[in-house]
Parts: structure tokens; C-alpha cells; sequence
């Protein structure tokens, strides 16, 4: 795949449907000079959602809604790989260190699109459940049910090392799964408003904020670095992120 497509990719939907076909024509034209200025400015059109075109109504609503909840998961899948840590966990019963889920699970419930009130509709969208979400729930109970048979336990070697890449496997599997859900149903379902996505950003990015302060505080306590810094530092820029594109999502007062 050539490289002027894959940055192309890197652009909101609604841009690349309008302007995709021009941003890899000139990319292609420029050479590599002009990549990093093309990243840059993917990056800061993914912070500025208000200025996305729209090819059809409510797409810049569905898209920050579904980029909400990729956000979302690779922050689990993030914080699970840095695991255990002290600072920061996603069990509700050490609330000390679970506080950052509170504005992240509210602001996942906001952005959630709603199911509409329409029998067809709702047996539609069951049914595209159903088959999004078959894979990887075959996966997950493939992997419970070989945990539970000690089968993990006497596992060493090669034998050892196939288990843990089906087990990171199986977590961002099921992570796709769920973005993909969301996707799909959030064509036929009843989106969130502009300013209750914006809100929900917001939320979402003082959760990722809130852990990794909570990740530099017990560094600075215990006077060493906890978990990875680069897990604090990834989550430091995925708050900034969101809780931009959260404030630019919002309507404005004249």
C-alpha cells in the first residue's frame, strides 16, 4: 500500500469522502516532504470535529461517537498491558485506584447511541449484534474455558508463548468487536446531540487525566516509576485529546 494512502487514512471519514481523492493525489505529487505536514494536519482535524463537512446528516455525530469508544478500549487494552500497578486499576473495589472510571463510564453511557423505539429496528440491530459479536465472544469463552481446565497452568515453552499472544489476541479482538458494534449500530440507532457528545469527550478525557495523574503521584510518593511511563505519558495525550475535540464539539454562544 502506497504511503500517500495510508496517510490519507489517517483523515477524519467525512474529509476523506470529500477532499480523500485530492489529499493523495498531491501527497503522491510532493513526495515525502510533505508527509509530516499531512499527519500533523489529520491530527489536528481529528481535535477540531466542528469543521468536518458532512456527506450525510449526523456523520460527524456517529464518527466522535464511535472514536469515543476506540479511545476507550485502547486505554482497557493500554492499562491492562501495564498491569499491576498500584496507581491505577479497573476494579471497582479498590476505589482509591478506580476513581478515574467514574467520568469515563459516564461519559461512555452519554455517547452511547440509543436503540430506537421500532420492533424492526430493534430486531435489526440484535440481529447485527449478534453477528458482530459472535466471534469474539467464541474467542473469550475458548480462553475462559482453557483457563479453567489448568490447561494455561502447565503450559511452557512454545506452548506458553502461543497462549499469551491468543490471550492479547483475544482482548483487542473483542475490543475491534465492540468498536465495530457501535459503528453499526449507530446507523440505525438515535445518536447523542452534539453538545452530550462533547460533554461525553470531556468526560472521557478527565478520566484518562485523572489516571495519569494518579500514575505520576504515586511516582513521586514511592520515588519510583510506576507501571510504564510511557502508559502515563500515552494517556496524558489521549486526555488532551479528547477533552479538545470535546470543547470544539460543543455549541457555541453567540
Amino acid at each position: 500500500m502506497k504511503a500517500a494512502t495510508l496517510i490519507t487514512g489517517l483523515y477524519p471519514p467525512a474529509v476523506r469522502d470529500r477532499w480523500g481523492a485530492d489529499i493523495s493525489d498531491e501527497l503522491e505529487a510532493i513526495g515525502p516532504r510533505s508527509w509530516p505536514d499531512a499527519v500533523t494536519g489529520a491530527v489536528r482535524l481529528w481535535l477540531r470535529p466542528s469543521t468536518w463537512p458532512e456527506t450525510f446528516a449526523g456523520q460527524t455525530r456517529r464518527v466522535a461517537a464511535v472514536a469515543l469508544f476506540v479511545v476507550t478500549s485502547a486505554t482497557m487494552l493500554l492499562l491492562r498491558a501495564v498491569e499491576p500497578s498500584p496507581a491505577v486499576t479497573a476494579d471497582t473495589r479498590h476505589i482509591a485506584t478506580s476513581l478515574w472510571l467514574a467520568p469515563t463510564l459516564l461519559g461512555m453511557a452519554l455517547a452511547a447511541p440509543l436503540p430506537p423505539l421500532r420492533w424492526a429496528a430493534l430486531r435489526r440491530m440484535t440481529v447485527v449484534a449478534i453477528r458482530t459479536l459472535a466471534g469474539p465472544a467464541a474467542a473469550l469463552s475458548a480462553m475462559v474455558l482453557a483457563a479453567n481446565t489448568g490447561v494455561v497452568r502447565q503450559a511452557s515453552g512454545l506452548t506458553d508463548a502461543a497462549l499469551v499472544a491468543y490471550y492479547w489476541g483475544t482482548l483487542a479482538f473483542a475490543a475491534v468487536g465492540m468498536c465495530i458494534l457501535v459503528a453499526r449500530v449507530a446507523k440505525a440507532a438515535v445518536l447523542p446531540s452534539a453538545r452530550r457528545l462533547g460533554t461525553a469527550l470531556v468526560l472521557l478525557g478527565t478520566g484518562l487525566a485523572c489516571a495519569s495523574l494518579q500514575n505520576v503521584l504515586v511516582s513521586i510518593k514511592t520515588g519510583s516509576v510506576t507501571g510504564s511511563l510511557a502508559a502515563t505519558v500515552a494517556l496524558a495525550l489521549l486526555a488532551a485529546a479528547t477533552i479538545s475535540a470535546g470543547h470544539d464539539l460543543q455549541p457555541r454562544h453567540s
